[in-house]
């Protein structure tokens, strides 16, 4: 799959990539960490967020606080287990069967299931989610995701029925197919505008959602609240066990973490503020609510192709010898880890080796000569005017100093620095990517292939190299993991030889729980898992 510009979902992605990747293998979600082993009944989880939700359509969606809605609002076909990125599950009776040639996808959707309003979930249903991402008039911010269903243009050009790629079979049977192989279809589903709603409601979903999943919107009021009820039929009972979820709107990060140590919140919706990131993990009667957790996100740095003096692979060689990574996760209080590649860990294609460069500033002032720039040279760099990126940048321009390159520092809002960098006016760019699905085209696909070297992509290096195209795509078709984690990494040897990046660190993140919240978990791919949380003060049985 390939994917432009998702500006909104850069939103999404802070206050993801600074939450949530727990180890592999970990638990089911009944009895993960929380003081109450046994899952309780009842109560109300109360949550806090930056900002309101966009929209209530998962189609659209892309922003952090509407992310977390969807999860508990609707149901896919297929979701991720627990703490894991391994996939269950869900509307789905069987994990899709696949055509020899890969191309073909059948899905059976469970017996019995119901939306909140009680008509039945169908296979028409599914169909119609799926059709209307492709539609231009949904608007969908990540519909690129889903253009290698055959058909996709032409229905884009006029979308009546559905795509020719996507069949109704029978009530509970549908099957997408493919315009080329991609073993990475499986985990789009699993996306939330992969999400399930009736045909016909997409006029009213934005603000009227109807769903199968674990809750249902109860009260929205702008700025103030989101109030989520128990979905009474919920296919997977006894879940959810908590009887309502509150919202709190509009409440900045240090609010939050004051809100849930007095106990009026138990989950935070924005990370640990970095001036208060001390002070909550290094005390005692917090310990047991402080979770780290790795992320499956890149941090890094983008030079523009198109831009002189980056067009010479020389400077960008240079450049890629001019930071000490370490000294740069002291700025962002540890959380992370060196980038020893692209492509971070807990995503297939991530192969352990290490193929970045150290700091050597001989070395890229030696480079920076034989390219033509003894005296170095000046130009611009862009980054988020919000951490961590307000803490890196200023080293950054300091490192490049050091090895003669002069750069006008230029911090942005995150919404205009996307803008910017997608249009290619940025000749530096600091940025970040987190996992949307653990596996390596995620990466190498969505950020430097030569079909998202477009303005308003997110291939902010403007990066093309048909050959890395080829490995990943390769890797893609693959059906065997160990072939395509091959291929990831032969792909990510070809562009980091070109040096269009250079990967600085691996995302982690510390967060904190309040104490009154049981079963849970953090998520790698999605942020919270709300159906299987429970308030430690709740009833043995359900009320």
């Amino acid at each position: 799959m390939k994917r432009l510009v998702r500006i909104a979902v850069v939103g999404a992605a802070m206050a993801l990539a600074l939450t949530a990747c727990a180890p592999a293998g970990g638990s089911s979600g009944d009895n993960a960490s929380g003081s109450s082993e046994t899952a309780l009944y009842g109560g109300t989880i109360t949550t806090a967020a930056a900002s309101d939700p966009e929209t209530f359509d998962p189609a659209v969606c892309t922003g952090a606080t509407c992310w977390n809605i969807m999860r508990m609002v609707f149901d896919r076909l297929y979701d991720y287990d627990g703490d894991t990125s391994n996939l269950k599950l869900q509307a789905a009776e069987d994990f899709p069967q696949v055509s020899d040639d890969g191309l073909t996808y059948t899905m059976k959707l469970k017996e019995g299931l119901t939306f909140s309003n009680g008509a039945p979930v169908t296979a028409a249903d599914v169909a119609y989610s799926y059709a209307r991402v492709l539609d231009p008039a949904t608007k969908a911010g990540l519909a690129e995701f889903w253009k290698g269903i055959a058909g996709a243009e032409e229905y884009a050009a006029n979308p009546t029925g559905l795509p020719s790629g996507i069949k109704v079979i029978d009530d509970l049977t549908l099957s997408v197919t493919l315009d080329a192989p991609n073993s990475a279809f499986k985990y789009i589903m699993a996306m939330p505008a992969g999400s399930i709603i009736p045909e016909g409601s997409g006029s009213t979903v934005a603000t009227a959602p109807i769903g199968s999943g674990p809750f249902t919107l109860a009260d929205f009021t702008p700025g103030q609240q989101v109030m989520l009820d128990r979905n009474p039929s919920y296919w997977d009972s006894p879940r959810p066990y908590a009887d309502h979820v509150h919202m709190i709107l509009g409440v900045d990060p240090d609010n939050q973490v004051l809100m849930l140590q007095k106990g009026d919140i138990d989950l935070m919706g924005s990370p640990i503020p970095p001036a208060k990131f001390v002070q909550i993990t290094t005390d005692p009667k917090l310990k047991d609510q402080v979770i780290s957790i790795d992320k499956p996100s890149t941090y890094y740095l983008t030079m523009n192709m198109n831009t002189a003096p980056f067009d010479n692979p020389k400077v960008r060689e240079a450049i890629s010898y001019a930071f000490d990574r370490d000294s740069l996760l002291k700025l962002v209080n540890g959380q992370g880890t060196p980038a020893t590649e692209f492509i971070p860990p807990g995503v297939l294609g991530h192969s352990g080796d290490d193929l970045t460069h150290g700091k050597d500033v001989d070395k890229a002032k030696q480079l920076l000569a034989d390219a033509g720039y003894p005296n170095g040279f000046d130009t611009q760099m862009y980054a988020w005017n919000v951490a961590p990126f307000s803490a890196l940048a200023p080293q950054m321009q300091q490192d490049l100093k050091d090895i003669g390159i002069t750069v006008d520092l230029q911090t942005l809002a995150p919404n205009t620095f996307a803008e910017l960098a997608g249009s290619g006016k940025a000749p530096l760019a600091l940025t970040f990517w987190v996992a949307d699905y653990p596996e390596g085209s995620d990466f190498l696909q969505a950020l430097l292939s030569c079909a998202t070297a477009v303005p308003q992509g997110q291939n902010f290096a403007y990066y093309c190299n048909e050959q890395m195209d080829s490995d990943v795509q390769q890797a893609l078709s693959a059906s065997d993991e160990s072939v395509a984690a091959e291929k990831y990494l032969e792909a990510t040897k070809v562009m980091l030889a070109d040096n269009p990046v250079v990967p600085l660190y691996f995302g982690t993140k510390t967060e904190i729980r309040g104490a009154n919240i049981g079963g849970y978990y953090p998520q790698p791919i999605w942020a919270w898992d709300m159906a299987y949380y429970w308030k430690t003060d709740g009833s043995a049985e359900r009320q």
